[in-house]
């Protein structure tokens, strides 16, 4: 069960500087952007948008990357996605959404979804612009696998930056671990499907769906987490199974 399209493979002199450099790239953008906010004093929405202006630039930087870069954007996942009986289409990852709209609940005003909509579109787009499609391709050259795994772990821990922000070691672990989760199931999705589509879309509801909870760390909203991590987990392990037959030609 071989590709038969291209998947994007950049060869550099230094493949795990290089991964780490441009891992932090959408980190860099979203603290600046994250500063301006509180610098200026701005409103729950108004630093929403202030954050997704930064995120949608560093997308923006992103793309350009991608275009100079010898991959073009199709072989980066920029098309329709493929091999969709391969990944039971979607349906474990489709799961995870009803499940945390459940436990975390609506806690924010109407101005405030809107601003958050366009927040969390802009994030989804991109950490899986650089975390998916950059950095994933960076690694690839050794291996589906080895760039899955590089990718995921670079995701989960850039995402420690919730202990900066007070939370106590045990929710900040079962965020990193989701976080790993996330990562591993998107990349695995992008080496399958072929495409960014289907992990830019999960990513963004997912957000969306937090920040519509307040990024609440109730005792119900973390078990909702909780549960979609083991349903993660599970459904990682499926996907890594013959993973490397997706491998196909690579530019």
């Amino acid at each position: 069960m071989t590709p038969s399209r291209p998947a994007a493979s950049w060869v550099t002199r230094l493949p795990w500087l290089a991964a780490v450099g441009f891992a932090l790239v959408p980190v860099l953008f979203t603290a600046v952007a994250s500063a301006v906010a509180q610098i200026t004093a701005a409103g729950e929405s108004s630093s929403a948008l202030l954050i997704a202006v930064g995120a949608a630039l560093s997308a923006a930087v992103g793309i350009i990357v991608m275009r100079i870069s010898p991959p073009s954007l199709r072989d980066y996942g920029f098309r329709a996605p493929s091999k969709l009986r391969s990944v039971w289409w979607f349906v474990p990852p489709i799961l995870t959404l009803p499940i945390i709209a459940a436990t975390a609940g609506i806690h924010v005003s109407a101005p405030t979804l809107l601003a958050y909509a366009a927040l969390a579109i802009a994030v989804g787009v991109n950490e899986e612009v650089w975390f998916r499609g950059v950095v994933l391709a960076v690694l690839r050259p050794h291996g589906a696998r080895v760039a899955i795994v590089g990718t995921s772990l670079l995701f989960g821990i850039l995402h420690l930056v919730n202990l900066l922000a007070g939370e106590s070691l045990a929710v900040a672990g079962l965020q990193l671990a989701f976080a790993v989760l996330f990562g591993v199931v998107a990349a695995e999705l992008a080496v399958r499907t072929g495409s960014l589509w289907p992990a830019i879309v999960w990513h963004a509801a997912w957000d969306f769906l937090n920040f519509a909870g307040g990024n609440s760390t109730s005792p119900l909203a973390l078990s909702g987490i909780g549960v979609c991590c083991v349903l993660l987990l599970v459904y990682a392990l499926m996907l890594w199974r013959g993973v490397d037959r997706f491998e196909g030609p690579v530019a």
